[in-house]
């Protein structure tokens, strides 16, 4: 796992190759590319993802890929640049599962650390509105939806600790 305490990791400015170097930003020695004028941040890297219901069970989508090859999860994944995290969770709803989902709405948020980025900020949303036939996209070996008692264990920390606060509002 990447250590959020490390020196940050890049020598170069990924914009222009220049070499950086550390000056105070106002608030703490960071990073700077003299020739662009910019300072860079070592942030988490933000993700969203879904809590899809059918007849009281939630739909689970077994991992294709790694990171947790093989193991269960909420459908989700990295936002990408240009789209809001809402945007981002249907995209992976309907890319890892077939479905078209509408009226997102926020369960919570979660910070976790991750083997990959250092951190990952994970907003979990509650799809109120869905069609379609749920189908196994690219990168899920299966899906199925689980009633709570029956679910397997979730890879992710973000995506347990959401879990538990979906299920006590299920329960409001």
């Amino acid at each position: 796992m990447l250590d959020p305490s490390a020196p940050f990791q890049w020598r170069f400015c990924p914009v222009c190759g220049s070499a950086l170097t550390f000056l105070h930003d106002g608030e703490n020695e960071r990073p700077l590319c003299s020739a662009c004028g910019r300072f860079y941040y070592s942030n988490p890297v933000p993700a969203a993802c879904c809590f899809v219901s059918l007849n009281g069970g939630l739909l689970l989508v077994q991992r294709a890929v790694e990171p947790c090859l093989g193991q269960w999860a909420l459908p989700g994944g990295f936002v990408e640049l240009g789209e809001t995290t809402e945007e981002a969770a249907l995209r992976e709803l309907k890319e890892e599962t077939g479905l078209i989902g509408r009226e997102p709405r926020l369960v919570g948020v979660r910070t976790e650390p991750s083997r990959l980025t250092g951190y990952v900020v994970v907003l979990g949303y509650r799809v109120l509105e869905w069609e379609g036939t749920p189908t196994p996209g690219s990168d899920a070996l299966s899906i199925e939806f689980f009633l709570r008692g029956e679910r397997p264990p979730l890879a992710f920390d973000a995506h347990r600790k959401l879990a538990a606060l979906y299920d006590a509002s299920a329960a409001d």
